[in-house]
């Protein structure tokens, strides 16, 4: 293993409070198919890439969401745990997840990804770390991975930036029966004040706002187009 690779796994294990006692496993999840080149065969993708831990990844990460959302909300009744949980799973949400802690500059692409990354290919790589911490550790270590990387999101998911996106992405599946688009650039600000624009859109209907990160400001963007869509929001 080189020195890089090494340096890389150090890191990401840092950031998931997990050490992994063979590196090579979390490597190969932190590895997209699109890195072993586009001529590749199936055999070296299997070999080499996480698709197959996406796979099971997914699987894991939606049984470990229902055990801690039961856990943490006693008085939630079925439904409201569902949509809870079909929220932590959304793409966006692990995207943005996996960039709050920092793994993203220790994943492994193809030159010919678009930068940014679609927030489907940040998603699978979580999952496929989670599954790899599974497959080593179990089920104790994963639990602890899934409250590290969505620790804000767990501990009160109907709150603030959060909230926003909750009640936009409820009433779009109940009106529209799917989810709104987000769109989010960097807009302006110094390295250690940045400042991001986010657009969120519906059918014809859209908001815009403006945060220090790309989660508020996707949250401002919420809240604006809940306001063209039903009228101004009555603080909780």
């Amino acid at each position: 293993m080189s020195e890089s690779d090494a340096s890389r796994i150090a890191t990401v294990e840092s950031s998931l409070g997990y050490r992994f006692t063979a590196p090579a496993a979390l490597l190969k999840a932190c590895t997209h198919a699109s890195r072993c080149g586009a001529q590749a065969s199936d055999a070296v993708k299997l070999r080499d890439a996480n698709e197959r831990l996406e796979f099971l990844g997914d699987a894991l990460l939606g049984g470990a969401l229902c055990l801690l959302l039961y856990q943490r909300h006693p008085d939630a009744d079925e439904g409201q745990l569902s949509r809870l949980k079909s929220h932590l799973v959304s793409r966006q949400t692990l995207a943005r997840a996996i960039e709050d802690i920092g793994l993203l500059p220790h994943c492994l692409v193809g030159a010919q990804m678009s930068i940014p990354w679609p927030d489907s290919v940040k998603a699978n790589l979580m999952e496929s770390v989670l599954a790899a911490i599974f497959l080593e550790g179990g089920w104790a270590p994963l639990l602890i991975a899934v409250e590290r990387l969505l620790a804000t999101r767990l501990a009160d998911p109907a709150s603030g930036e959060e909230d926003a996106r909750m009640r936009l992405q409820a009433w779009c599946l109940e009106h529209h029966k799917r989810l709104p688009i987000y769109t989010c650039a960097r807009s302006g600000g110094s390295d250690h004040e940045p400042e991001f624009t986010a657009s969120a859109t519906i059918a014809e209907s859209t908001g815009s706002g403006t945060g220090s990160s790309r989660r508020r400001a996707e949250a401002a963007a919420a809240t604006a187009l809940m306001v063209v869509l039903t009228g101004p929001i009555p603080p909780a």
